[in-house]
């Protein structure tokens, strides 16, 4: 990781404790950026056992079909899949096609740094429809406030 991705989850990170999660309205939905030890540990586990891993994962409906023949969903229960995108922007058509609403989807460059670069996040929805991301971060990159 560079050192302005770095420098940017580390900012994150300061500016969400001690909740260690914070929401974004966004039009009639809500973004939600999540940074709990249990949660992270999860992802970076998960992405660590992948054969193929890309730079996005993605909590879908089924791992049978084509990613885009499939839905975003809730995390317990779903298929993890794992794809990559060149660049920031490149999670708007991802995520749309997977159901999540347009306008939260623009707005995910903005609230997550290193997004499509030198940071892989991992996205689900709530079951109240929140769009949910976390960054699989180095546990180094964690504060004591959020490891405890």
């Amino acid at each position: 990781m560079n050192g302005a991705a770095d420098s940017a989850i580390r900012a994150l990170i300061q500016k969400i404790q001690p909740e260690n999660e914070c929401q974004h309205s966004i039009g009639d939905g809500v973004l939600r950026i999540n940074l709990k030890a249990d949660d992270l540990k999860l992802w970076r586990d998960t992405l660590l056992g992948l054969k193929e891993p890309g730079n996005i994962l993605l909590a879908c409906e089924s791992n049978r079909d084509a990613l885009d023949a499939t839905r975003l969903t809730w995390v317990v229960g779903a298929a993890i899949r794992s794809t990559s995108i060149d660049s920031s922007q490149g999670i708007v058509p991802l995520l749309s096609e997977l159901g999540v609403p347009v306008d939260i989807a623009k707005a995910l460059p903005g609230h997550c740094p290193g997004l499509g670069a030198e940071i892989t996040w991992a996205f689900y929805l709530e079951r109240h429809g929140w769009l949910t991301a976390s960054p699989i971060i180095d546990e180094q990159l964690l504060s004591p406030a959020i490891t405890a």
